[in-house]
């Protein structure tokens, strides 16, 4: 398999800032751990495994003071595409996908294993242009974005 391509903390902060249009404030420590809940112990080859484990720690931590929900999801959604993989999910179904199966990451797993598929045009660069794939997660999924960024503020 080749080698995943991941967010860095300034990524999620950047794809919060499109979220919410506004600085949030946020726990540097917890946002690191967040953010690096894409890595797996060991070798990191497992992408889908590494996304679900993503998408439940960077909810459940909850390190930005708001848009927690739709920076996680566009970082999930973000995370697939730089590396092969599609989400299937709808937009009009995405949000309350993103709170059924953000449970857990066992949950996360079973639910992308039926959501994701792969992307035929897709091609590995050295060095993915991680802003563009983000516009393009936000440009596919407007409702999804605006419903999980009026969530409650993270406590």
């Amino acid at each position: 398999m080749a080698k995943l391509h991941y967010l860095t903390v300034q990524d999620i902060l950047w794809i919060n800032l499109q979220a919410t249009k506004k600085v949030q404030h946020f726990s540097y420590a917890k946002l690191e751990e967040a953010t690096y809940y894409q890595y797996a112990y060991g070798e990191s080859n497992e992408l889908v495994g590494q996304a679900a484990r993503f998408l439940a720690g960077f909810l459940k931590l909850r390190p930005l003071e708001a848009g927690n929900e739709a920076t996680g999801f566009i970082g999930l959604v973000t995370f697939l595409h730089i590396n092969g993989l599609r989400l299937t999910v709808e937009d009009v179904n995405a949000a309350d996908w993103v709170r059924t199966s953000s449970v857990s990451t066992e949950a996360a797993r079973d639910a992308l294993t039926s959501v994701t598929e792969a992307e035929h045009d897709h091609h590995s660069p050295i060095r993915p242009d991680i802003r563009a794939a983000i516009r393009g997660v936000m440009e596919r999924y407007p409702i999804t974005i605006t419903a999980l960024s009026a969530s409650p503020v993270a406590v």
